[in-house]
């Protein structure tokens, strides 16, 4: 068995390559990040996981690790002295650039327009109707804010990749909660994004009185 390779693995990374973000959005290979991002894997592991055949399944590593999405950590032999190799995502978590998606041609970017109008319009069922005369005006406001939030959280550091690793998943996820709420709080764009959005949603605040 070969040691683990020493890969710097992001919390959090920001996709804005159109090209990389219709690459992900492939059914097989979205199934392949997710996993990956939670533990390292196998191509027999995957296939096993998602019901694919094995070539099928190292297809999509071979694109993903052309991309620099999925890297091969470790290889370990086994009895019958077939390597096995492991992969991992780059990231605990992608986002995908929305303004990026929105200029891609075709699906993507029609995608990326529904999501916005979605969450806009969903947000009725909590008592805050934005009626169809401002959705434009909601969607590019919660389109500019997200597009904040993720440049500024994409360059989150982890200083100690050994003691990152060693953390349980929820103190991971707990410790990335309050250092996003810290990066997005000191930063005035972000907070005056958030200022005006949260005055579009008070006023058509029917329930929640924000």
């Amino acid at each position: 068995m070969t040691p683990k390779k020493r890969v710097s693995m992001k919390e959090i990374e920001v996709v804005s390559d159109p090209k990389v973000i219709k690459l992900m959005m492939e059914p097989t290979r979205a199934a392949i990040i997710k996993l990956l991002s939670a533990t390292e894997m196998t191509v027999k592991q995957l296939a096993t996981e998602l019901g694919k055949n094995p070539g099928t399944i190292l297809h999509h590593i071979e694109k993903l690790k052309k991309v620099n999405l999925v890297v091969e950590v470790r290889t370990q032999q086994t009895p019958t002295g077939i390597v096995q190799r492991y992969y991992r995502a780059r990231a605990r978590e992608f986002r995908l650039g929305i303004k990026q998606m929105m200029e891609t041609e075709g699906g993507v970017a029609k995608f990326a327009e529904d999501r916005l109008n979605s969450i806009v319009r969903s947000l009725a069922v909590f008592g805050i109707e934005i009626p169809e005369s401002q959705l434009v005006e909601a969607t590019d406001m919660l389109r500019n804010l997200i597009e904040r939030e993720n440049d500024l959280i994409s360059d989150m550091p982890i200083l100690d990749q050994k003691a990152y690793d060693r953390l349980s998943k929820q103190d991971r996820t707990d410790a990335s909660r309050i250092l996003r709420r810290y990066l997005l709080n000191r930063d005035p764009m972000y907070v005056e994004l958030r200022r005006s959005w949260h005055e579009l949603l008070r006023r058509f605040d029917r329930g929640v009185k924000l």
